[in-house]
């Protein structure tokens, strides 16, 4: 059995984790340092870009956060490469920017809290969903398998075996449906075969 790991922020100890690590396997400025000037390598052997997005709690104001976020959406779609998307307290300018720069590449909003009527809006405007350790459980059972994404992100304490087995019981699958449904989401989301755990 090989556990996928959408976006963390350590490498696992596991021998059957397949991990996306952020800043290793992704490359994009948070919005906490979106007032930080920071050079774009070379994004060619990334999987993604990210994680980047919209804060309002925390880091430089709004409008500079935005700015920045457009400018790695622009780079999202120069280079083919999805976002993984942080965001706080920002959804609804999240969906607004969406509608209005019209991507073509994936969009993923990691870490999802929120409840159902914010996830209906996400799915609507066709983004994936990460969930985490935290999540509300109304909103996992009712995320669709094809857009659920599972993460770890900064959690040390949880592991993503853990997780899987939580969200298998919760939504009442046995944990083979969800590896697969995982696994096949990698696919879609990165279009990439699933690397050797």
């Amino acid at each position: 059995m090989t556990y996928i790991d959408f976006h963390t922020h350590q490498v696992p100890a596991g021998q059957d984790v397949v991990a996306v690590v952020d800043g290793r396997d992704t490359w994009g400025i948070h919005p906490w340092k979106a007032d930080l000037e920071q050079a774009v390598p070379d994004l060619s052997g990334k999987l993604a870009i990210g994680e980047c997005g919209l804060d309002a709690l925390r880091g430089p104001s709004l409008s500079v956060q935005e700015e920045v976020f457009v400018r790695q959406v622009r780079l999202s779609e120069e280079f083919g490469k999805p976002l993984i998307i942080h965001c706080v307290k920002a959804i609804d300018r999240l969906l607004e920017l969406h509608k209005a720069l019209k991507p073509t590449q994936s969009w993923m909003l990691h870490g999802f809290r929120g409840k159902p009527q914010q996830l209906r809006s996400l799915l609507d405007a066709g983004f994936h969903v990460g969930f985490g350790t935290r999540f509300n459980e109304e909103s996992l059972r009712l995320c669709p398998l094809d857009r659920l994404m599972l993460e770890t992100d900064c959690d040390t304490e949880n592991t993503i075996a853990i997780l899987y087995n939580n969200v298998a019981r919760l939504r009442g699958v046995d944990i083979t449906i969800l590896l697969e449904a995982m696994a096949e989401n990698f696919r879609a989301f990165y279009r990439k075969e699933v690397p050797q755990a």
